[in-house]
């Protein structure tokens, strides 16, 4: 009896699971026509003209006979996209630019991703002008005189594009998914706001209302505050693919189901592909989901064997080595400063409400100093490129490690390779 109790009890949960992902095939869908519709109306015209479209990156290369030209990632409400001009012109992150773009070979994989190359003309120097801050953003970044700073801030607080030379800074450290927002700092600032309002909301909750649950009601509460913040940054894809997985995660926890389980992972991130299909073709999306996939994979095998303290640490370490093959698959960058992550993921625990602290009291500058010779030094690096199918074999072994805890050990270990490799 107990034995068909608990069969029917898993018929059930599977056939629910089935009912779940043919609804998200159907949302899938749903957004896929229309994406294709939104597709079919930009190929209308060969020729667009795209007014105050934002850039995100500038920078100079040379053609083979010694030509420069300028390489610009621009920003639409729509998409973004690159393009290039010969013209010789001094424009900053984050102004605004009008010009001519053409639409030809633009492919429907192309607009779906959101990124992609236009050739374009007639870009309207003279009338560029600068991204306008709302007063928060201004109030925050103003605080800095030095414009690498400012940059820094800029991405860390409020989801701004960073220059090359910033960026090639990050890598240096291996630091790049501290500075882009995401479900890192999702978890800092949930656990920094209740942390804030438990106190006061515990008050009037034993006077008022003791009927009420504290850490549903406030979860509630810092999920609004999320959103709204979601907003103030212009919907950033990055952050609104963690609040959704956050939110499925919250879902999961009211309904007393395990949240660390490579099912629900696999589920979440139907979820978000299913409401954004431009995901499947995102590489920080995939990061993230590796991420996430190394930490459940750590917890799957090995926490039970030491105490939580240990298992911070041992989980920091190997969360960092199991991401530098798929990293380098599509930075190449490797050097043993990169090590120092490991050390600096723990102090960004503190750094990031204490910077916001500062900020809010109008202090934000006194440690710009010190981030200047932070981001300055610099030791020796290679580039290490990962073949194609290098890369897809790491991953299946990654998957394979799920039943085999072995495998999952020899996956980590193979990612001191490229370091070796910075010796010989």
């Amino acid at each position: 009896m107990l034995a068909l109790s608990f069969k029917n009890a898993n018929y059930s949960i599977y056939k629910e699971l089935i009912w779940l992902i043919l609804g998200l095939l159907c949302i899938f869908i749903f957004n896929l026509i229309l994406e294709y519709k939104h597709f079919l109306d930009f190929k209308e015209s060969k020729h667009i003209s795209i007014r105050d479209a934002k850039i995100l990156q500038a920078y100079k290369k040379s053609t083979k006979k010694g030509k420069s030209y300028n390489v610009l990632k621009l920003k639409t409400k729509e998409f973004s996209f690159y393009t290039t001009s010969y013209k010789d012109f001094n424009l900053n992150i984050n102004d605004l630019i009008s010009l001519k773009a053409i639409t030809t070979n633009v492919t429907f994989k192309d607009y779906l991703s959101k990124t992609f190359y236009m050739p374009s003309y007639y870009l309207d120097i003279n009338s560029s002008k600068k991204e306008i801050n709302n007063k928060l953003v201004s109030y925050f970044l103003n605080q800095h005189d030095n414009a690498k700073i400012k940059e820094f801030y800029g991405a860390l607080f409020f989801a701004k594009n960073i220059s090359l030379e910033l960026r090639t800074d990050v890598n240096y450290y291996g630091i790049a998914h501290l500075i882009a927002i995401s479900g890192y700092h999702i978890g800092l600032l949930f656990s920094v706001i209740f942390f804030i309002l438990a106190p006061l909301y515990s008050f009037f909750q034993k006077r008022f209302f003791p009927y009420r649950n504290l850490r549903f009601d406030l979860s509630l509460i810092i999920f609004i505050l999320l959103l709204a913040y979601a907003y103030l940054i212009g919907f950033t894809p990055s952050f609104i693919r963690s609040l959704i997985m956050a939110f499925w995660g919250f879902y999961l926890l009211i309904k007393n189901i395990k949240i660390l389980s490579f099912v629900n992972l696999f589920m979440s991130i139907c979820l978000c592909v299913a409401l954004f299909p431009q995901l499947l073709f995102s590489v920080g999306f995939l990061f993230s989901i590796l991420g996430v996939f190394y930490i459940f994979l750590y917890l799957h095998h090995f926490s039970r064997y030491f105490n939580t303290i240990t298992n911070i640490i041992l989980l920091n370490i190997w969360v960092f080595l199991a991401m530098i093959l798929p990293v380098l698959y599509y930075f190449p960058l490797v050097s043993l400063q990169q090590f120092l992550a490991i050390i600096l993921s723990a102090v960004f625990i503190v750094f990031y409400p204490l910077v916001l602290f500062l900020h809010i009291i109008n202090l934000g500058f006194l440690l710009d100093n010190i981030l200047i010779e932070f981001f300055n030094f610099k030791i020796y690096a290679i580039n290490v490129k990962i073949n194609f199918y290098v890369f897809i074999s790491y991953i299946l072994f990654s998957l394979l490690s799920i039943r085999f805890s072995y495998l999952g050990l020899f996956c980590v270990c193979l990612n001191f390779i490229p370091f070796i490799l910075i010796f010989t």
